[in-house]
């Protein structure tokens, strides 16, 4: 393979970029240690606690299902939260509205962690012919990840992330194979039920993959125009209008570029400022923008890592990003580490083993953001923008890298495998 500037082999600069990574990864275990000493109780209890006002997302899930079911709108139900989620989503939960709430979140709860764990081992699975996981790396990384910050608050809120991290896992594992239909059907449906991963159909179209590209769009139309058939036209609609209306949420936990912008640029209620350029926040979601158009042009080299470096910059460009999404990242991850990247994988683990309790150190009444102003209070609130970041540059860089024999559509033959 080509150099790439995260290969952990040579001397010289990547000697010391190896050493500095790794100096790093073991600082921000430690700092993830230390707060998830005070806080992993915080974090078990919203998990388990029968309140279902903690699981807002499920409970929104469910309220939705359970209106459809009972021959009302599915999105206007009276929940404390709008669902946000296409009509294809309201028809995958509605086994979930046959039983009560709390019992339906839990079961929930258990597939989602299933779901998860799943496309991790797949990962693993896939990258054993030639992989660099040792059994004993791989199941510490596979561990960590099922214990990270963004899963066990997806777990906590109830939402459905590790339906698309299976989704991205599949559709990756199924064209390495050169099964262009498998893989274009899964991506289709991440996309229905994600449309704000929508950029990541570029992965097939700039590698032409055209069977791939043609099975994602027939797949994604049926998965969409099924959902809006079964909830009925008004529901459909209602969806759509709340989807135009959604706007850069500047909440401490929304990792997108436009949001950060939001959050940095402009007043709000969580916290202070570092100036007041609202103008701003449009100039970061062009930035998105381009940042999927040259991940996309880099993706004709046929890398390994383009759907994953797509997908981050997906979650860069959108107008919210949850935090929570870099589970979605997670198998990317291993990849990395796969690839003889540990030291880069290492520092995007313990980054995300960062407890959700960071932004309670900042906030404006908060000991250590009265310390240190409101501008840098203001700049650590956004750390999930910069993991989400770091992700992404580390898939970018990663993405220079081409296999021995690789075409543009991305087919290399056994090298590849």
């Amino acid at each position: 393979m080509r150099g790439s500037v995260f290969a952990e082999t040579g001397k010289g600069p990547r000697r010391r970029l190896w050493v500095v990574l790794n100096a790093l990864a073991g600082a921000v275990f430690v700092l993830a240690a230390a707060m998830g000493y005070f806080f992993v109780g915080d974090v078990l209890e919203r998990i388990y606690t029968p309140s279902m006002r903690v699981h807002a997302d499920f409970d929104t899930f469910w309220a939705s299902s359970r209106a459809l079911l009972d021959g009302e709108d599915a999105y206007q139900t009276g929940s404390e939260f709008a669902n946000l989620n296409p009509p294809f989503w309201v028809l995958l939960t509605v086994p979930f509205a046959f039983v009560e709430p709390l019992t339906g979140y839990r079961l929930f709860v258990a597939l989602m962690a299933l779901l998860q764990a799943a496309a991790l081992l797949w990962m693993l699975y896939e990258l054993r012919p030639g992989g660099r996981v040792g059994p004993l790396a791989g199941a510490l990384a596979v561990v960590a990840l099922l214990v990270s910050s963004p899963l066990l608050a997806t777990l906590a809120l109830g939402q459905m992330y590790p339906v698309l991290a299976l989704g991205l896992v599949a559709a990756w594992a199924w064209d390495r194979r050169d099964r262009e239909a498998a893989s274009g059907l899964a991506l289709g449906l991440v996309v229905a039920l994600k449309p704000s991963l929508a950029p990541v159909l570029l992965w097939p179209l700039v590698r032409r993959r055209r069977g791939a590209l043609g099975a994602a769009v027939v797949s994604g139309a049926a998965a969409t125009l099924a959902g809006a058939i079964v909830v009925g036209r008004g529901a459909a609609m209602g969806w759509v209008d709340l989807m135009l209306g959604t706007t850069a949420n500047p909440y401490w936990d929304n990792a997108s570029l436009p949001a950060a912008a939001a959050r940095l640029f402009t007043e709000h209620k969580y916290g202070g400022s570092v100036a007041m350029l609202p103008g701003l926040v449009s100039v970061f979601g062009v930035v998105g923008v381009a940042l999927v158009l040259v991940t996309a042009y880099r993706a004709q080299r046929g890398s390994e890592w383009a759907l994953w470096a797509l997908a981050a910059a997906a979650l860069l460009a959108s107008p919210i990003a949850w935090h929570n999404y870099l589970l979605l990242l997670a198998p990317g991850v291993l990849l990395l580490m796969g690839r003889g990247r540990a030291a880069i994988a290492a520092v995007l683990i313990t980054l995300q083993l960062i407890p959700p309790q960071w932004p309670l150190l900042w906030q404006e009444n908060a000991t250590v953001g009265q310390a240190v102003g409101p501008a840098v209070a203001a700049l650590a609130l956004s750390l999930y923008l910069f993991v989400l970041l770091a992700h992404w540059i580390a898939f970018f860089a990663a993405s220079a890298e081409v296999p021995e024999g690789a075409t543009a559509s991305g087919r290399t033959g056994e090298a590849y495998r």
